[in-house]
């Protein structure tokens, strides 16, 4: 059996490497409620998986901070598994459709899975599909295969209802207008951290990203990284940037772990 969002809590879930990520991520492991039908969902996650095609050395850059800021799909999405975490499942949604709204294809796979099990939302199918068809927007396997099985399961008034409702969520959270969103906030922030750092991505210009704190005067920090490192194009260059992502939802599922699905059905 197959976990319909083997990926989601890998990315930047739980991480050790900032008090940030601990501060909005928990520590406690997320409880995925059973479906309502015969779709597959994952059991208890593996918050401590490695984030994939990450070099360890960049942890630190992807966590820091400061590059959260620049990012508000990694930042919401973390913020709403570390809610769901910790049993806050309003909150948690509100987070992930937060996310949602700057084109983060996990965090709207995860809005449709809780809405279709009633988990922090109201139990509807038809809008757990709409969310899923928009997370399968970029055509990633595992996620069309997602879409297919909850449609297979929608009753005709179901469909007819997912097909009216889905425009306007489109109109909202679509690649089309939630791309361009992400993309002006990383030139933002990207121009104003640079503003700030006198424009110098010199390789040997060393940069704060945590483990920080002020004496006499005087930063010390305890956790650098080069700025040729933190500045990377796949973090800031939206094609490549969107490339990353992409590659990161389509590594195996076998080389993430995160944890064992279950498969309920409808009734059960």
């Amino acid at each position: 059996m197959r976990s319909s969002l083997w990926f989601l809590v890998v990315l930047l879930a739980g991480s050790p490497a900032s008090a940030f990520a601990a501060q909005v991520a928990g520590t406690a492991a997320a409880q995925v409620p059973a479906p309502a039908s015969d779709v597959p969902v994952p059991g208890r996650p593996a918050i401590n998986s490695p984030i994939p095609l990450l070099d360890p050395a960049d942890t630190d850059v992807v966590m820091s901070e400061s590059f959260m800021r620049a990012h508000p799909d990694l930042q919401y999405r973390l913020r709403g598994l570390g809610a769901l975490q910790r049993g806050e499942d309003s909150q948690g949604a509100d987070y992930l459709r937060m996310a949602a709204r700057y084109a983060d294809k996990l965090s709207q796979a995860f809005l449709a899975q809780l809405y279709w099990t009633g988990q922090g939302l109201p139990l509807d199918r038809a809008l757990g599909y709409v969310w899923m068809d928009l997370a399968a927007e970029r055509a990633t396997p595992m996620l069309l295969a997602d879409r297919e099985k909850y449609w297979a399961a929608l009753d005709e008034q179901e469909r007819a209802r997912a097909l009216r409702e889905g425009k306007a969520i489109y109109a909202e959270y679509g690649d089309k207008v939630a791309q361009p969103r992400l993309e002006a906030a990383m030139r933002r922030a990207l121009k104003d951290d640079l503003r700030a750092r006198g424009s110098n991505r010199s390789s040997q210009l060393e940069m704060c990203v945590g483990d920080w704190r002020i004496v006499d005067a005087h930063l010390i920090c305890k956790r650098t990284v080069s700025s040729e490192r933190y500045y990377q194009d796949r973090y800031w260059k939206p094609a490549a940037y969107w490339q990353w992502q992409e590659q990161q939802m389509r590594v195996p599922r076998e080389d993430i772990q995160v944890g064992s699905p279950v498969q309920v059905k409808k009734g059960g």
